[in-house]
């Protein structure tokens, strides 16, 4: 018999297996050790993991990572669905439906208001048909060339951050918390220490005096680049350009890189590094919510970058 059911105790090696034999493609291997962490520690708020059972053997599971939102001055519980899989040959509509069924319950039961998602082409069309998920944001691929020479005395620190302390790391980290005046994800140091303890990923950690980046090095199609996953700005700073483009270089220099991406909203910077891509070449990325308290999709979000998501 088939059920779906909220995993309690999650066996990250099974799941690694399972996922990676869903998703059937020798380029997609996942990590226990990963998933452990993104599960447990990626976003501070912990998880849920809605898992579906064949007589007790795991066959599939959305995961449900619960996120600290500020939406208007208010905090509001949120989770981001992320991990959805099925093994081939249990694959149907109707256990589709029934995951998502079982999802939006679980969010009602658990007092959760805002309903998140950055899904692939395939599960933009299931979030929108079983749960309702309206777009909210569409991200824009930026490139640009970074060069690596430094241009005056603004950067205060560029390094790996696994050459850092956690006390350190959290130290930088907690002068660019998320003012609540923000509508967004809320980061505050610790957070972002944890946020960054990908055990499958090195990150660089990037600061003038008001304003952070966090990059990593990234491959697509055989091109290397920077990848820009986030800026954050010091609560009350303004800040001009000229800090935005030397963060950018530092990342390019540190990666060694001349080509730099980013993604994202961000309207605490002057503009946004880079040029947009043209969507024939890489379509935005889609941001989609449901706020269960009404049928209105009445949300704006000042700041989402990829940083904000599980793809960095």
């Amino acid at each position: 018999m088939i059920t779906v059911a909220e995993e309690k105790t999650v066996d990250y090696e099974v799941t690694a297996r399972i996922a990676t034999e869903a998703f059937g493609s020798k380029d997609v291997v996942f990590s226990a050790e990963r998933m452990k962490w993104l599960y447990e520690r990626s976003f501070g708020q912990g998880s849920t993991i809605l898992s579906v059972f064949d007589e007790g053997v795991k066959v599939g599971q959305m995961a449900l990572l619960h996120q600290k939102v500020c939406s208007g001055g208010e905090f509001v519980s949120t989770t981001q669905l992320v991990d959805l899989f099925i093994l081939q040959a249990y694959r149907s509509p109707q256990l589709v439906r029934r995951i998502y069924k079982e999802v939006e319950r679980l969010c009602v039961a658990q007092n959760i208001r805002f309903i998140l998602a950055v899904p692939n082409e395939n599960a933009t069309l299931l979030n929108a048909r079983f749960l309702r998920l309206g777009p909210l944001l569409r991200l824009p691929i930026r490139a640009g060339i970074g060069f690596w020479w430094p241009r005056g005395s603004a950067l205060k620190y560029s390094g790996h951050f696994k050459s850092m302390t956690r006390d350190d790391a959290i130290d930088l980290f907690s002068g660019f918390s998320t003012p609540a005046t923000e509508n967004g994800l809320q980061w505050d140091g610790a957070m972002l220490f944890d946020r960054l303890s990908d055990p499958t990923c090195d990150y660089a950690v990037h600061a003038t005096a008001d304003l952070l980046l966090i990059s990593s090095s990234r491959k697509t199609r055989g091109i290397r680049y920077a990848l820009l996953c986030g800026f954050f700005v010091r609560s009350q700073a303004k800040v001009a350009s000229g800090p935005v483009h030397a963060l950018t270089r530092a990342a390019c220099r540190l990666w060694k890189h001349s080509l730099f991406v980013y993604a994202g909203v961000n309207n605490s910077l002057p503009s946004l590094p880079g040029m947009v891509v043209p969507a024939r070449l890489r379509p935005p990325m889609l941001v989609q919510l449901r706020d269960l308290h009404t049928d209105e999709l009445d949300v704006r979000f000042d700041r989402f970058q990829l940083i904000d998501s599980d793809f960095v």
